[in-house]
């Protein structure tokens, strides 16, 4: 049996450090503003899915808030596989949460960098299994600004998804909608949305005012493979009324059914073999 112990190293500072041990300045201004991004990558068999789509989105993010790459970026797919195997992942689900923050750019340290910290944890399998069954979700009373240009990239500075996550649960929900200024839906607070309609896909565009999803991106492709109909488009509520069902997607959860979106019930078994054809692409790409 893995004891604790061993289970809980973590990278930061050029280092694996026990978890309990690891550290950042007081004065980093990750944890004073929230001025740094952060990736959230499942792993299969020891594998991260998606990798090099997520160091690409990254590094986007970076360029946008002019924060400077960290000098270890390059050597993550290597630190992570060194990580894993350091917390016996290597076999199991994991999670893998990479950040970079600032750092404390008023250093007088002429070789300031910004901070890179990773952590591998194992999935709560039971817990996605649970939302892959169906997902209630409600659409949040405020709306988002589609020009936003911090909606393009994935902040540490969260507040307002978690807020919003946490009103949906507040209210008995599993997921929370939001919606733009036009009153066009965006996204969840932590997935993307997919409607679908005659055994076609459509899904809110990036003008929308919402995150570019890896799983999103994923699903775009391999929908065009699977000769899918798949559609950006601007979507309004009620196109959930003309919908056959829905969908939300994420990097830890893949698919999940939605089985309510505030007024709006789909029955999850009419849509099934349209979900299930883009679940089998998933087991195929995350085989061993």
């Amino acid at each position: 049996m893995t004891s604790l112990s061993y289970r809980s190293k973590i990278y930061i500072n050029d280092r694996l450090v026990p978890e309990n041990e690891a550290a950042i300045s007081p004065l980093d201004t990750g944890f004073l503003f929230g001025d740094g991004l952060f990736e959230t990558i499942r792993t299969y068999v020891g594998k991260p899915f998606q990798l090099d789509e997520h160091l690409a989105r990254l590094r986007r993010g970076l360029q946008k808030l002019a924060l400077p790459e960290p000098h270890d970026l390059k050597q993550s797919p290597a630190i992570i596989t060194e990580l894993l195997a350091a917390n016996r992942l290597s076999h199991d689900p994991g999670v893998i949460k990479l950040v970079v923050s600032r750092g404390n750019p008023e250093t007088d340290n002429p070789n300031h960098t910004s901070t890179l910290m990773i952590r591998a944890s194992t999935l709560d399998v039971e817990s996605i299994k649970c939302r892959q069954q169906g997902m209630r979700a409600l659409i949040l009373p405020w709306r988002r600004d589609r020009h936003n240009p911090l909606l393009a990239v994935k902040s540490i500075n969260y507040l307002e998804n978690r807020y919003g996550l946490q009103e949906a649960r507040r209210k008995g929900f599993d997921e929370g909608i939001f919606l733009n200024q036009e009153g066009e839906l965006c996204e969840g607070s932590f997935s993307n949305l997919f409607l679908i309609r005659n055994n076609s896909l459509l899904t809110p565009p990036l003008a929308a005012g919402l995150l570019p999803g890896i799983t999103r991106n994923f699903i775009l492709k391999i929908a065009n493979q699977l000769s899918l109909g798949c559609r950006e488009m601007p979507l309004s509520p009620k196109d959930l009324g003309e919908c056959d069902g829905a969908f939300l997607t994420s990097s830890l959860m893949e698919i999940a059914p939605l089985i309510e979106l505030d007024e709006y019930k789909f029955d999850v078994n009419q849509t099934a073999t349209t979900r299930n054809l883009l679940q089998e692409a998933f087991r195929k790409e995350t085989a061993e």
